[in-house]
């Protein structure tokens, strides 16, 4: 299959809006005699204009080639063996171009490389590698399967992602249904590609999403920890989780809070307030660690199992802690939460009611404590959303005013 190549007059990718030490591994692999194409998101927000999180490049060196050629270097993965070239603050995860999934999806040996599946289709293990053709074809959606040469600074498409970015389509390459047990999580980068870029779903991709969706519970607990941190954090959060639940992808990945939504509509709106927060949040640069996120997105959710338990005879700070760590801990079959995360969101909902305690020197102690910040940004944003609270939050605001000497 011929490429679509698009000489460097006629598109917009620059060298001086890649980061410097792509650039460096880019030229010292091509230097070597190898190929080496910057590959991925970062070519797709660099054509759209956008500031890449990051720059991935692919190569047809080997992993231990890579590494003999970097002392930076190493190498991590088992699934997908990459290198990892460390530059201070920035790391370069560079591949080793790789084939498609063989078709009789059988265990299979392809010189030092393996390749094996689950029995649901789930890719467990692929180091067979392969061309750029190849490797681009392997990738989930067209968009991102789009490469830059250093060599003569093209772009090179080999799956029509370039057609794709200009109609803001998400497309799957190859059949979503097969591509989507491979990996599951493909279901939850689509929805976060669309709300992030503005983008829509092929109408094929999403059919298929729609129909697999309970698949999400082969994906690793761990791993889909770390895409629910990128779906919400991502600047975007209130497009993306209108993905999420216009594809229904939200029932696998929470399931009990989904359906508690599900009984009162008017319990969405805490949700987009929350995420419409962290947005600005992020725009401004600001960061937000995942104790807070999952504060806030879950925070109605636990005000309400929190007053049921408090009815059923327990005090406020035992409600908060066992409201908190059952769900959590619950949900952890699918997104694995980590013990201090589930700790620190116990913490912010246990302390809420400390803010009703004005009296002495309470407020200055508590005020003092390290959980303090992040239990009242809680208390702000609910106080604001549910207008309550309101003279309370005017004495916490002076407070935490410096006083004047």
């Amino acid at each position: 299959m011929e490429p679509t190549v698009v000489k460097r007059a006629d598109h917009n990718v620059s060298r001086k809006n890649i980061s410097s030490a792509a650039v460096k591994v880019l030229y010292h692999l091509k230097d070597e005699g190898y190929t080496a194409y910057l590959a991925g998101g970062g070519v797709r927000d660099l054509l759209l204009n956008r500031n890449p999180k990051d720059f991935d490049v692919a190569t047809n060196a080997t992993p231990e080639q890579i590494r003999k050629l970097f002392r930076n270097c190493r190498l991590v993965g088992r699934r997908f063996r990459l290198a990892h070239i460390l530059f201070r603050g920035e790391v370069i995860e560079t591949s080793t171009f790789r084939a498609p999934v063989p078709e009789d999806a059988d265990d299979t040996v392809h010189c030092e490389n393996t390749f094996r599946t689950a029995d649901s289709g789930q890719v467990m293990r692929d180091n067979i590698f392969g061309t750029p053709e190849e490797d681009a074809l392997r990738r989930d959606f067209t968009i991102n399967a789009l490469f830059y040469n250093i060599a003569d600074f093209s772009v090179i498409d080999y799956a029509g992602g370039l057609e794709d970015l200009e109609q803001k389509m998400i497309r799957v390459i190859g059949d979503p249904d097969k591509r989507f047990a491979e990996d599951p999580v493909r279901m939850i980068r689509a929805a976060r590609f669309a709300g992030t870029l503005g983008f829509e779903i092929e109408q094929g991709a999403y059919d298929s999403i729609c129909r697999n969706k309970d698949l999400l519970r082969h994906a690793a607990p761990s791993r889909m920890y770390e895409e629910v941190q990128k779906l919400f954090f991502c600047g975007h959060a209130k497009e993306v989780f209108h993905w999420l639940e216009k594809t229904d992808l939200l029932h696998p990945m929470f399931h009990d809070f989904s359906h508690w939504i599900d009984e009162d509509k008017t319990r969405h709106d805490w949700v987009i307030h929350a995420l419409d927060q962290m947005d600005r949040w992020r725009k401004a640069g600001l960061q937000v660690h995942p104790a807070l996120l999952f504060a806030l997105i879950f925070g109605e959710y636990h005000e309400y199992l929190i007053q049921q338990l408090v009815e059923a005879g327990q005090s406020h700070l035992d409600a908060a802690r066992n409201a908190v760590h059952g769900h959590l801990k619950g949900m952890c079959e699918n997104v694995r939460v980590p013990k201090n995360v589930i700790y620190q969101v116990s913490d912010i909902m246990g302390n809420q009611q400390r803010f009703e305690r004005t009296k002495g020197r309470r407020p200055q102690r508590f005020m003092q404590s390290r959980g303090f910040l992040d239990a009242f940004l809680y208390f702000k944003i609910s106080s604001k959303a549910h207008n309550r609270n309101q003279e309370l939050l005017e004495y916490w605001n002076e407070m935490r005013q410096p006083k004047k000497s």
